[in-house]
């Protein structure tokens, strides 16, 4: 990536709204702003991630295992084959031993392969060992940052004052000075705004509330009955709204108040001859309707008949899918029973008869009309005051018991609007929100513990789950999660910007040398000064000896051809056994290394795996027990990859519990990995490998697209619920591809990052970008690429 693309401190000008826009189809020319202001102009249809070393935008070039590779199936990144980092010393090592496994044992049987390769590599060996450079710790000793920051303005914030809305001088200053400015909570309705009221000759008049409170010098409250139905059972006709009148008056006389509350009169019926302020009026009542409930003397329900002597029915078994109907027996006061209407047209056409009433009680009533009791009869129990549920409680189980409902859609927000009456906190209601925005901004404006916070850090078992499905692959409930993040605005689409997380970047286009610390005793100290120093000792030794007999048998010489025998013999001995000794003390377990995310597509058994990264399998490395949905563990066994040498009996007694490889382990997962690597398309999930050399684990996951960034935005079950994140780099929007579960140390050792603005569910682009064998990473003079591509495992 040329620096030419770069042009300083400019403004950003995304062109497309998170969530909104079309999948591109052809190459266009988008924006990017870094961390550093730096502008970056170039194509969207391939991946993108931050070089952590500079915060630049490049090209995401990812390492495949070679299955993947030979098929090739469709990707918006480049592929690439896996490289190895190991060092030098070990490789060549490896090479002389006949063992390019890396494990110890007997040299290869062939003789003469084995010597033919063993002068070469001591050869190589001495040249090689004094100029190797130690692994260097990186970012003073902790993961490599993300190098992010998010620019743009939130669609709304949790601080008013950092709204657009705001943005000018003159409206800063307003606001700091007065607490009006910014006001965005609806107020309560102390009674409803219109009324029917029913006269003494059994006329109805419908009229806005103050006005007649005035007109007959009223200071009290007035009486209602609120009368429910649906539409669905109740189409609007001169019949239905006949009878729905009837029904309030016969309501109103049996509870002995003066008026009734219908949606019929009081919210739909919007009359030609009614001014702008009075419809106006009416569409805002939808939103209040919760008050209006809660005011009501009692709730009336009109549903058609017939009805058993069980007071079951079809009709109320409809009347009790409705989605508005949920808060209107909800907040019906338990005061007084609920008055059923059974609807019976013929009957109602020839003699005007209401059909039969019934009385019901609410917690006589909610099991026979709703299904999901088990959720709903939470809710009862809550509003009867026999259960307390906790506003995270009260809130996720009535999300739940709404999307189990049917409505016809008002507003795209309509489910949030409705679950807005059953809390305390009201924010304005906005029109053009979707789903997500509309419940984003009650979330905020309540006390629901951290709801939104704790949604993030959830995995949807699905790709396709939508927001509000807050079932989680681990089976946990929002309570599990402690988040370690605030949510300080709402974005476009599904976003929102949150603050406090810690992050670090992954590494995709290849490992780097990781710098450990091994166990050192004085036998390694001595080993390590004896390899350094031979290819110095070397030929000063034989310039000593040739010297020293050149010039005769003097003392002096003597004793110089002496020593320079003595070095000779020792050079040479440690020169012949040095791929053994290098081995011997390079080879050994580690106790702390640095910390790294390294990723690659597809599966690579963990014993080639360290191979790549530090040059010997000697263990390291082990499977992830619980990181993911796809990874397995089981007690230790005997045989097993982490064999602990104990037997049967002490192993059950120290119940000790061992990763597995999930590929080995089971047989599905085995079958996901293949089906992966064949036949998948640019929009479906695949199989990547997470490497952390911290903890030293490896974990199998599922992802559309390779994560470019770990993170952490809470606790769960004593692991940190880490979000792996890919880049929307037009919009600045990081998109959360999976959740993984990492162990808790792993925390102090990232980087606070700046505000991230995450998103729940990234589009997909519709098509793959061209043949990834063609990209060359390296860029540079040709001793560059050709020294590059000789280290290179391809």
């Amino acid at each position: 990536m040329s620096d030419k693309n770069y042009h300083g401190l400019f403004d950003s000008s995304p062109s497309q709204e998170v969530g909104q826009a079309e999948e591109p189809s052809d190459p266009v020319r988008r924006y990017h702003r870094d961390f550093l202001g730096r502008k970056f102009i170039g194509s969207d249809l391939d991946e993108k991630f931050l070089n952590p070393y500079d915060g630049r935008l490049c090209s995401l070039v990812v390492q495949c295992s070679r299955d993947v590779r030979d098929y090739n199936s469709g990707a918006t990144w480049y592929r690439r084959g896996l490289q190895n980092s190991s060092p030098w010393m070990i490789r060549i090592s490896n090479w002389a031993m006949s063992r390019d496994d890396g494990t110890k044992g007997a040299v290869d049987t062939d003789i003469y392969m084995a010597v033919g390769r063993w002068i070469p590599a001591c050869v190589a060996l001495s040249l090689v060992v004094s100029q190797e450079k130690p692994a260097t710790p990186s970012n003073f000793g902790r993961y490599d940052p993300f190098l992010y920051r998010d620019w743009r303005y939130p669609l709304d914030a949790r601080n008013k004052f950092e709204n657009r809305a705001v943005a000018s001088i003159d409206n800063q200053r307003s606001y700091s000075q007065s607490l009006s400015v910014g006001k965005s909570k609806r107020e309560r309705l102390a009674e409803p705004d219109y009324l029917c009221f029913v006269k003494a000759d059994n006329t109805v008049e419908w009229s806005k509330v103050s006005d007649w409170t005035e007109a007959r010098n009223k200071i009290t409250p007035t009486n209602y009955v609120f009368i429910s139905f649906t539409q669905k059972q109740f189409p609007p006709n001169e019949l239905n709204n006949q009878y729905l009148r009837d029904v309030g008056k016969h309501a109103a006389r049996t509870l002995g108040v003066n008026a009734y509350w219908i949606s019929a009169s009081c919210l739909y019926d919007l009359n030609e001859k009614d001014d702008e302020v009075i419809k106006r009026e009416k569409r805002q009542s939808i939103w209040n309707m919760s008050d209006i409930i809660r005011g009501a003397r009692a709730v009336a329900i009109a549903v058609p008949g017939p009805l058993n002597a069980q007071n079951n029915g079809p009709g109320l078994e409809v009347w009790g899918t409705r989605v508005w109907t949920m808060p209107e027996l909800l907040l019906s006061t338990g005061h007084h029973s609920i008055l059923i209407y059974e609807y019976k047209e013929l009957e109602y056409k020839k003699t005007k008869s209401l059909g039969d009433v019934r009385e019901l009680q609410r917690r006589e009533l909610w099991n026979k009309v709703w299904d999901d009791t088990a959720l709903s009869g939470q809710l009862i129990d809550h509003y009867e005051g026999s259960l307390h549920l906790t506003p995270l409680e009260l809130n996720t189980v009535a999300l739940h018991c709404l999307q189990n409902r049917c409505t016809t859609e008002y507003l795209p927000g309509d489910l949030a609007y409705i679950l807005m009456g059953l809390l305390r906190q009201r924010p304005e209601v906005v029109t053009s929100d979707n789903e997500f925005q509309a419940f984003a901004r009650l979330s905020l404006a309540n006390d629901s513990n951290l709801l939104l916070e704790r949604m993030i850090c959830l995995l949807p078992k699905s790709l396709d789950a939508e927001w509000w499905s807050l079932e989680d692959a681990w089976n946990a409930t929002l309570w599990d999660i402690y988040p370690k993040i605030q949510i300080c605005g709402i974005g476009d689409g599904d976003t929102t910007i949150i603050d406090g997380a810690r992050a670090a970047a992954i590494r995709w286009d290849k490992f780097a040398p990781v710098r450990t610390l091994q166990e050192e005793t004085m036998r390694h100290r001595l080993v390590r000064w004896a390899i350094r120093t031979m290819p110095a000792i070397f030929p000063v030794c034989i310039a000593w000896v040739i010297l020293s007999s050149a010039l005769g048998g003097n003392t002096v010489n003597t004793v110089v051809l002496i020593l320079g025998s003595i070095g000779l013999a020792f050079s040479g001995i440690i020169f012949f056994l040095s791929p053994y000794l290098i081995r011997q003390i390079y080879c050994t377990k580690t106790h702390d290394s640095q910390p790294f995310f390294f990723g690659f597509e597809g599966y690579l058994d963990k014993y080639h795996l360290e191979l790549l990264i530090f040059g010997s399998y000697e263990g390291r490395l082990h499977w992830s027990t619980a990181g993911s949905p796809l990874s397995r563990h089981s007690l230790a066994q005997k045989g097993m990859e982490d064999d602990f040498s104990l037997d049967e009996k002490s192993r059950e007694k120290e119940n000790m519990c061992t990763g597995l490889d999930p590929v080995k382990a089971e047989s599905d997962v085995k079958k996901l990995v293949k089906d992966a690597a064949e036949g998948s398309s640019h929009k479906d999930k695949k199989i990547f490998t997470l490497v952390d050399t911290y903890t030293m684990s490896v974990t199998l996951f599922e992802a559309v697209r390779p994560p470019i960034a770990v993170v952490i935005c809470g606790a769960e079950g004593g692991m940190q619920r880490a979000l792996l994140c890919s880049e929307d780099w037009t919009t600045g929007t990081l998109y959360r591809e999976t959740v993984l579960r990492m162990e808790t140390r792993v925390w102090d050792k990232m980087d606070t990052v700046a505000r991230v603005r995450i998103g729940l569910k990234r589009k997909n682009m519709k098509k793959a970008i061209g043949n990834p064998r063609k990209f060359r990473i390296v860029k540079g003079p040709w001793w560059k690429r050709l020294a590059y591509a000789i280290g290179a495992r391809i």
